[in-house]
């Protein structure tokens, strides 16, 4: 299988392409769900108000070097993902706070996507069960935040653009057919698009597992 770039395998083009000039209404969706989350640690108090507030503060003021690395990368793996118009979650397999770490991420392929073979995606999610694969909250994460994402993860070693799949969340399209995201780098931009799960996968769709 080899997805075009922000051309979704349908008619209906659900791809989204970052830019740093705007502000998407996804971002803010993402936002709104962190304060809220934020402010409900707050009432539980399990977060210290005094360190929350000065780590806001150097927010506004944009002073980034100074807040720790942690809080800078910290995923919230059980949030609810972005959920496009007509899609719902089929699937969401949480995996609580993490932080971060492109070295803890094993770019994994299946046996039966080496080389010139391809495996069925139903037949991949199946196989996929045993593994600490990621969910869509990193993928959200990680396209509000693309100075996270490594360089190393725009091509695979034969200079060919890599299809990276968030395999933890599984939606269900507006036409009842299941479907995965996924990340890859085109036109200069990172952006997501997604597959049906009908399709095959080859040795540039690697799927994004925890390595720790």
């Amino acid at each position: 299988m080899v997805p075009k770039i922000g051309q979704p395998a349908t008619p209906r083009k659900w791809s989204l392409v970052m830019t740093t000039s705007v502000v998407s209404d996804e971002q803010l969706g993402i936002f709104h769900r962190r304060t809220m989350d934020l402010s409900r640690r707050l009432r539980e108090g399990t977060l210290p108000i005094e360190q929350v507030l000065a780590g806001m503060q150097d927010l506004i003021e944009g002073n980034f070097d100074k807040l720790p690395q942690s809080m800078r990368c910290l995923i919230d793996c059980d949030a609810q993902p972005y959920v496009p118009n007509g899609w719902k979650v089929e699937e969401h397999r949480k995996g609580g706070q993490i932080e971060f770490d492109p070295a803890k991420v094993e770019l994994y392929l299946s046996n039966g996507q080496l080389g010139d073979k391809t495996i069925e995606g139903n037949k991949l999610r199946k196989e996929l069960e045993s593994k600490p694969v990621m969910n869509a909250c990193v993928l959200d994460h990680l396209l509000a935040n693309t100075n996270l994402i490594p360089e190393s993860w725009k091509q695979d070693e034969q200079g060919r653009t890599r299809y990276i799949y968030f395999w933890g969340t599984i939606y269900r399209g507006g036409g009842g057919s299941l479907c995965v995201r996924y990340l890859c780098w085109g036109d200069g931009e990172w952006r997501w698009s997604y597959s049906w799960l009908g399709l095959q996968w080859d040795d540039r769709s690697p799927a994004a597992v925890s390595a720790s």
